[in-house]
């Protein structure tokens, strides 16, 4: 086997075979175990190859207790402990210095990653003069090309403007066969126009994709970001719509919930489209307008309306499939609504909010 297979494989195969044949014994001693009766199975003292089995491993001896150890030893003067207990402090102070030992420091076994060069920013005037060079270096690099003989010269651009100039002679000739042949280029150049243009052009999925990059923006991070308003009185119809449309048109998940003492909102999305719902939360709705836009009746400052931000934060994935608005009576009703996706303590944390401002006051 050694010869046919190596010693390291036939030390394999030869260990497998040992457990194989072991464990073919264990099963068929299992086997006459079951099959025994178990009250014939006499009650005394275990059988002798149990006792030899256990014979034959012999415990071994623990190392003996030292009085001191011998980390301690070499500063101890009479080598025991008792130099340093009750109240006794008699050691080498000779083993002491001023010197502070630190551990010798370990290479990790792999380097991290260079950090990515910083993009060079440049300015407008600067950019404008890279194209022109790489222009310029792509045209020199064309036309050393053409000269060895490695592509094909360009056409002349010919229109019906210049042929006289470019052709002379041969437009003399035949004017019309001339006139033909240069619609003809001229055709051929618009069609190749349109079929660069066409294969540039974005697919209608990949027009939604860029559409949804430039309105949400995109978080390399993946980070859902969740902001939490308090607004006193939710009763005016137009804030409602304007709160519910800009949530769906900005593709942000949450919910609002109206009870009879004050409002919450719960928002989450990418950082985006975040910042913009929050702009219209806190500047562009007017939440102390009349209900009735005919009424020109002051409103009660004691009553003022108002909306507060009340947490932001981030999580790794969304509570809520989509915005929604939800009427409840009370506010534990409120709470409990908030409790079955696991986002009870954003209305605590609204809650608390008018306690802390009525402490304030």
């Amino acid at each position: 086997m050694r010869l046919q297979f190596g010693d390291e494989k036939a030390e394999k195969m030869k260990s497998r075979a040992e457990r194989e044949r072991k464990h073919a014994a264990h099963m068929e001693k299992l086997e006459k175990e079951a099959a025994m009766d178990p009250n014939l199975v006499p009650v005394g003292e275990r059988p002798s190859a149990a006792r030899g089995a256990s014979a034959a491993r012999p415990i071994a001896p623990l190392d003996e207790i030292p009085e001191v150890e011998w980390w301690d030893k070499d500063f101890l003067q009479n080598g025991t402990y008792d130099d340093v207990t009750n109240g006794n402090w008699h050691v080498n102070m000779d083993k002491f210095n001023v010197y502070v030992e630190h551990p010798v420091p370990i290479q990790p076994p792999l380097d991290a990653p260079a950090p990515a060069p910083q993009p060079l920013m440049l300015t407008k005037a600067e950019q404008k003069k890279l194209r022109t060079q790489r222009r310029v270096a792509r045209e020199k690099e064309k036309q050393e090309m053409i000269k060895q003989g490695l592509i094909e010269p360009p056409k002349p651009k010919v229109k019906i403007s210049n042929l006289m100039r470019v052709l002379k002679d041969e437009a003399v000739l035949d004017p019309t066969a001339i006139e033909r042949e240069v619609r003809e280029q001229m055709a051929e150049r618009e069609q190749a126009h349109q079929d660069r243009n066409l294969a540039r052009m974005l697919t209608p999925a990949e027009r939604r994709e860029k559409k949804m990059r430039k309105l949400l923006g995109s978080d390399a991070t993946g980070e859902v970001h969740t902001h939490v308003y308090r607004v006193e009185d939710m009763s005016n119809r137009k804030n409602r719509f304007k709160v519910d449309i800009n949530a769906q048109e900005n593709h942000l998940t949450g919910v609002g919930l109206i009870t009879d003492d004050f409002s919450v909102v719960v928002v989450e999305g990418t950082s985006k489209a975040i910042r913009r719902y929050d702009k219209l939360m806190m500047r562009r709705i007017d939440w102390n307008a009349s209900l009735n836009e005919h009424d020109d009746m002051e409103v009660d400052e004691d009553k003022k309306n108002k909306c507060t931000r009340v947490w932001k934060g981030t999580s790794t994935s969304h509570a809520l499939k989509r915005f929604t608005f939800e009427t409840l009576r009370s506010e534990a009703a409120a709470r409990r609504y908030l409790t079955e996706v696991k986002l009870e303590h954003l209305w605590d944390a609204a809650f608390a909010c008018k306690a802390v401002e009525d402490e304030n006051d």
